[in-house]
């Protein structure tokens, strides 16, 4: 501390540094940022596989669309939309397999519980221990609708042989009884001309001696 010649006291620049409180920059308490986000160790992906499971999906969705929107995040291997094996609906949800596992658990916890038409989307990330060796049959296919319908009415409508025409014959006979047997056995007072007797007279062979 120095007089001046006026008598004030003025604080020199060495007195001001002894006495200043110590502060701590910034720069020296947080990391420096990379811009590339948490780093994920290898102990952290121990047990985790590749693939996400998507639930909730919107009409509409489909392979096509899923494949177009998750390939941001990475590469994608291989992706199926469960449907019904029936119909050919969609069951809105599906299971997606990248590259490696590092980007699925990226894009499981971008997307889950992300609005898309109106759907929360719910996706997580499946474990290596819960993979089942069919999950992905029929994967990367395009999905074609069976006509399932066309296809049975066909079959009942074809053409049969002579041979087939006999067994559907006994079938129905053989059915007609028992329904009489169990109509009987209701004690219902019911009659009504049996099948067998509709059906035309089997010709017989007249031996002559």
């Amino acid at each position: 501390m120095k007089l001046t010649d006026t008598g004030r006291k003025t604080v020199s620049t060495m007195d001001r540094k002894a006495h200043a409180p110590d502060v701590v920059s910034r720069q020296d308490t947080e990391p420096e940022n990379t811009g590339r986000g948490p780093e994920t160790s290898s102990s952290d992906l121990e047990g985790v596989s590749r693939v996400i499971y998507i639930g909730q999906l919107p009409h509409g969705f489909y392979e096509e669309q899923l494949k177009g929107f998750f390939d941001q995040f990475g590469l994608v291997t291989r992706l199926r939309v469960s449907r019904n094996k029936k119909t050919g609906k969609a069951k809105h949800y599906a299971f997606v397999e990248f590259q490696s596992p590092e980007v699925a658990v990226i894009a499981a916890e971008a997307m889950d519980n992300y609005m898309m038409f109106k759907q929360k989307l719910r996706v997580n990330i499946v474990k290596a221990a819960d993979l089942h060796p069919q999950l992905f049959k029929g994967a990367n296919k395009k999905f074609r609708a069976i006509p399932r319908q066309k296809l049975s009415r066909d079959q009942h409508n074809r053409e049969r042989t002579a041979e087939e025409d006999e067994r559907r014959v006994k079938k129905a006979v053989a059915k007609d009884k028992q329904r009489q047997q169990r109509i009987k056995a209701a004690g219902i007072d019911y009659e009504y001309e049996p099948l067998q007797a509709l059906m035309p007279a089997t010709p017989t062979h007249t031996k002559f001696k």
